[in-house]
């Protein structure tokens, strides 16, 4: 208290709340189906702020992946804003959303889409094509962060030749391995056990908070991420409907 005033309460009114990684404003999007037109999202508005897990939920055919590849950039709205850090996505050239989603965004896919043929150090590899690093550079890097998740001594191994918790982990690497500022998930425990499920959050977690990035789950059942959600969300009829609400963004 100075001289009458409350310093520590000014100074906490104060302080600049941080920009969202993503917000997503009025996103529209429709298909058509033989003829008939299927209004997916209705206007939707999603802000995900720095160390920030947001869990969308909501049964199949939803729209929640739509939503994810809206988001990335592998679709467009019909209407809409989509701002990553300011950037406005829906903007961008096709080759311009391609190197942005590679080196943003960390995608986690339910069935992990490692490339049968290619070994485990080739898959997390391919995460840096077009990269300014050299090809020793990336081999070295993919060998790094996958001795971090206990594969070194499976580099040379093809899909079919790891577990499936093996697998999900060389998945987790390529799409960390870019330090993605956003991590889109979506459905990523539907393919695993329990302790996998587990195992995977034990590695995703840490890294969302520590790295102030921000993660974005799709789930259609129970996920355990819900439990750890920041912001949970229920995605019905094409609107995002709030169950958890955000907490005060001076805690990320």
């Amino acid at each position: 208290m100075k001289d009458g005033i409350n310093m520590a309460s000014i100074e906490k009114n104060n302080m600049i709340k941080p920009k969202p990684v993503i917000r997503c404003s009025k996103i529209y999007k429709s298909f058509r189906v033989r003829g008939r037109r299927i209004d997916v999202l209705k206007g939707v508005d999603l802000e995900v702020y720095p160390g920030e897990i947001v869990v969308i939920k909501g049964r199949s055919g939803e729209g929640k992946s739509v939503l994810q590849w809206i988001i990335s950039g592998i679709d467009t709205p019909d209407s809409g804003e989509i701002l990553f850090e300011d950037v406005p996505v829906h903007h961008l050239s096709n080759e311009e959303i391609s190197i942005f989603r590679r080196q943003k965004i960390g995608l986690v896919f339910q069935n992990f889409n490692l490339i049968p043929s290619w070994t485990a150090l080739e898959n997390v590899e391919s995460a840096l094509l077009n990269n300014n690093m050299s090809e020793e550079e990336k081999r070295s890097r993919a060998a790094e962060i996958l001795s971090g998740m206990e594969l070194g001594d499976r580099l040379d191994n093809l899909p079919r030749e790891l577990s499936i918790g093996q697998q999900q982990r060389v998945a987790l690497a390529r799409a960390l391995i870019n330090d993605p500022g956003l991590i889109l998930a979506d459905e990523p425990t539907g393919s695993v056990d329990d302790v996998t499920a587990r195992d995977m959050l034990a590695i995703l977690i840490p890294y969302i908070r520590k790295r102030k990035g921000a993660m974005i789950v799709t789930t259609h059942g129970s996920f355990q991420a819900v439990n750890h959600a920041d912001t949970l969300y229920l995605l019905k009829d094409g609107i995002l409907i709030p169950e958890k609400g955000r907490q005060d963004y001076q805690s990320y």
